[in-house]
């Protein structure tokens, strides 16, 4: 061991010599930029020789000198372990690749064996069968053992379920894998077994198939297979206390991992060895890697030692150290103060220049060059006028130097054009305060300068955005308004709000209505989102929580509304709210358009709506006039008949007046009947202004139904309803529903008479039902015929205007009708019966309206 030290130690030497003979030659090389260096700076090895720190040069040479033994001592020990184990790594690599070899050669003899059987004897497939299932038992990590004939076809295999499930079906099914039958055929071609490449399943698991040709006097009569399982392999054949210490990997040439002995992780840096196994897989290598040994207690307890003393060693130097160190504190915060006072002056974007009573420049910082591009030199000692002076401001900047020596400059500075070196102008403001030193006697003035070119330029640009802001509020056709609640004073008024109100305030109470939130008001005593700084920490807290919900409040207080001023004539669009103003208090803006020829139109348009309702149930009376006739004719013949009879019976003097009592009710019953018909129709036909109520719909449907009946009758339709006992009242105009649900029983009615419907069939329903299509709660009115049914190519246009698909027709029917349900805010739509019979026309009405509650 000792031998072996001495021989690193003497390598060590040579290789320390050899470098330092390089860095000589490497230092003559740059003598002179050494020199240079060494002349502008003390090299650090002359600060180490210097006189302060002298007494540290012993202990640092025997701390220096300990540490480099120590280490090389430590590290022979470590590289001789290490060569040791590398030793031990071929070793043992070596012999598990012969256990492998030899485990294979093994098994390869049995398979060999089993094959010659089977071609010098009768196939008995029981024996060899049995003598298979021998092999499975004995190597577990052979997984498959069938026999295929030349055509590729199994004879048998076992086990019969296969875990390489993509190679094989079931038995006497054909081989599928290409592999397995390029080592079959091979097998077969060249007489001898061969080795598959390696196999995977779904599992990503790694197979290796071994075909053996069964020959019989030099003729193949078919392969024996055998699939090895590479992991398996990999475990039954390396011996347990090799597995132990190492951790062994089945791979290709090009890195793909076969087989693992262990799923163990191995940290970096472990030592390894792959070597290449021969015959039969010549193609696949062997690694093999150490796992970490076992912690050396020697080693462990050589280094604590080592680093204890060093340890110590150090506090000792420490100690000598800091007691020359605390001399030197004193001298080192003096420097720093007055480097950190400089780098205050050279980091500050203010440019500063300090002058002496006469006027001349005195200092500089280096902001005050940048703005200038005039360097130090160039401006100190310098008197007026300056080099950053421009020509044409000379006269003005002379005039605030006076000012400035005669101690009357302004408290807020002043502002002017100054010129850099390139000739470039830009706008600086300058504030001047006299210079006082140590002992409270003046010495000067010094003057801070702030470049103010753009912010002057955002200025300008804010004015003339403002000014574009006023124009474009001055040019606008609507009327905009600002006013203070507080004291109804007008803030803000634009040209055409001036010129409607002459710029009084009154205009704009009338277009808002005189309604403020009144809390808004009283809380603008003062700035809601202004902070007083002599408030304390909570006060300001609570102020800004305030200012927050406020501000809420603020923004959530506005509205739209349709205004009309009688003393103009005019309606307004009016939209409204709350504000900041610029000075930080509540403002209340008003914006008013000009909708008097809207509103104008609107009602024009209402107008003829309603002409035409009344027209289309004047047009629906008229269709239904001859079966009204019919419909009046019948009481008014029985009543004639009943009054003839009773004529007849009086005349004849044998009847008593109580015998004529069941006659004459006959006949009041016939006269309520026709004038029930009559009061009907001229319910429907009148005039009246469109008024929603709240109404019961079955006294609406009732109406209906006896209106549309009259003509549903006589082409032999009936018209039944399904109502539910309980519903709920709803706000509507009963009179238009009531035309709405005439029209539609009455398109029902015609649309089975005209296509011919047999008359058993004939049946029109109204079913009523509750609904939640929308938003909220409704009543959903269907009405049910069993007709031709609607074109779906049609359907959406059989509710626009002039479409009709009678002959007769003027298509305005279902239109009207789709307009009235949409001004009650409901919906009517069309679709087909499921049945393919008829078609289904659905009304839905909401419970709840705006002029209405549920």
């Amino acid at each position: 061991m000792f031998a072996t030290l001495r021989s690193r130690l003497q390598n060590l030497l040579c290789r320390l010599l050899s470098r330092s003979a390089k860095c000589a030659q490497h230092q003559q090389s740059h003598q002179p930029l050494i020199k240079e260096i060494n002349a502008a700076a003390p090299s650090p090895w002359q600060h180490l020789l210097h006189k302060e720190n002298r007494p540290y040069l012993v202990p640092v040479f025997a701390i220096t000198l300990f540490v480099v033994l120590m280490g090389m001592i430590l590290w022979t020990l470590q590289e001789r372990e290490h060569e040791q184990q590398q030793e031990a790594l071929y070793r043992d690599s070596a012999w598990a690749r012969q256990k492998i070899r030899l485990g294979l050669a093994r098994r390869q003899e049995y398979i060999s064996s089993l094959s010659r059987n089977i071609a010098n004897a009768p196939p008995n497939h029981q024996i060899y069968r049995a003598v298979a299932q021998n092999i499975l038992h004995s190597y577990s990590e052979i997984t498959e053992v069938p026999w295929i004939d030349n055509a590729h076809y199994v004879y048998w295999q076992l086990p019969t379920d296969l875990p390489l499930t993509s190679h094989f079906h079931t038995a006497n099914t054909k081989l599928l894998d290409q592999a397995i039958l390029d080592a079959i055929d091979s097998a077969r071609i060249n007489k001898k077994p061969v080795y598959s490449r390696p196999l995977r399943n779904d599992q990503q698991e790694y197979f290796f198939y071994y075909a053996t040709p069964v020959l019989n006097r030099g003729k193949t009569l078919g392969v024996i297979g055998t699939l090895y399982s590479a992991n398996r392999t990999l475990n039954k054949l390396i011996p347990f206390e090799l597995t132990e210490d190492y951790k062994f990997t089945l791979q290709t040439r090009s890195g793909t991992v076969l087989a693992n002995t262990s799923f163990r992780p191995l940290p970096n840096g472990m030592t390894s060895y792959a070597t290449t196994l021969d015959a039969p897989w010549d193609t696949l290598i062997l690694r093999a890697t150490s796992y970490p040994p076992v912690s050396n207690l020697v080693h462990q307890m050589l280094m604590a030692l080592v680093i204890s003393l060093s340890c110590f060693l150090l506090w000792c130097l420490w100690r000598l150290w800091h007691q020359n160190q605390e001399r030197q504190i004193a001298q080192q915060n003096l420097t720093t103060e007055t480097a950190f006072r400089r780098a205050m002056e050279n980091s500050i974007v203010l440019g500063m220049r300090a002058l002496d009573m006469e006027g001349r420049i005195t200092y500089v910082n280096p902001a005050f060059c940048q703005m200038t591009g005039w360097s130090e030199s160039d401006l100190l000692g310098k008197t007026a006028p300056f080099a950053y002076w421009p020509h044409m401001d000379m006269e003005k900047l002379k005039h605030y130097l006076t000012l400035t020596l005669q101690g009357n400059a302004p408290a807020s500075g002043f502002q002017g054009r100054m010129q850099r070196k390139d000739g470039s102008i830009f706008f600086a403001h300058m504030y001047i305060s006299p210079l006082i030193n140590q002992h409270g006697k003046q010495t000067g003035w010094i003057s801070s300068m702030t470049d103010i070119t753009e912010s002057k330029r955002a200025r300008e640009e804010l004015a003339m955005a403002h000014a574009r802001f006023t124009t474009l509020l001055e040019s606008l056709d609507a009327s905009v308004s600002v006013l203070s609640p507080a004291n109804a004073e007008l803030l803000f008024a634009n040209h055409y709000y001036r010129q409607l109100f002459n710029g009084q305030a009154r205009g704009h109470l009338e277009l808002s209505d005189n309604k403020f939130d009144l809390s808004l008001i009283d809380d603008d005593s003062c700035s809601f989102l202004e902070e007083d700084p002599d408030l304390p920490a909570s006060e300001q807290v609570r102020a800004a929580s305030v200012a927050r919900g406020m501000y809420l409040r603020m923004r959530n207080t506005s509205a739209a509304c349709e205004v009309y001023l009688p003393d103009l004539r005019k309606w307004f669009d009016v939209r409204q709210r709350y504000v900041q103003w610029v000075d930080g208090h509540l403002a209340h803006v008003v914006i008013a358009t000009d909708i008097s020829a809207r509103k104008q139109a609107e009602e024009m348009a209402h107008r003829h709506e309603e002409e035409l309702q009344f027209a289309s149930r004047l047009t629906t009376m008229g269709e239904m006039a001859s079966s009204l006739a019919h419909e009046l004719n019948q009481p008014l013949g029985a009543i004639t008949n009943y009054c003839m009879g009773a004529v007849t019976r009086l005349r004849s003097g044998n009847t008593r007046p109580e015998d004529l009592l069941s006659t004459l009710e006959k006949t009041s019953a016939q006269a309520v009947r026709a004038s029930t018909i009559i009061s009907r129709i001229r319910g429907f036909v009148k005039r009246s202004v469109p008024q929603q109520r709240q109404v019961d719909i079955r006294d609406v449907i009732a109406d209906a139904v006896g209106l549309a009946e009259i003509t549903a009758i006589r082409q032999s339709i009936r018209i039944v309803t399904d109502i539910p006992i309980h519903l709920p009242l709803i706000w509507l105009d009963p009179l238009l529903i009531e035309q709405v649900l005439v029209n539609l029983l009455k398109n029902a009615a015609e649309s089975m008479f005209d296509s011919k419907t047999p008359h058993t069939t004939r049946l029109v329903k109204l079913q009523v039902s509750t609904s939640d299509e929308l938003l909220s709660p409704g009543l959903l009115l269907r009405v049910i015929d069993q007709g031709p049914g609607i074109d779906e190519a049609n359907r959406e246009q059989m509710f626009e205007p002039f479409y009709s698909t009678k002959p007769d027709g003027i298509g305005m029917g279902l239109n009207i009708c789709r307009s009235i349900v949409e001004s009650h805010h409901g919906r009517l739509w069309v679709e087909n019966n499921a049945n393919g019979k008829g078609c289904t026309f659905a009304v839905l009405l909401p419970l709840q309206t705006l002029n209405g509650t549920n």
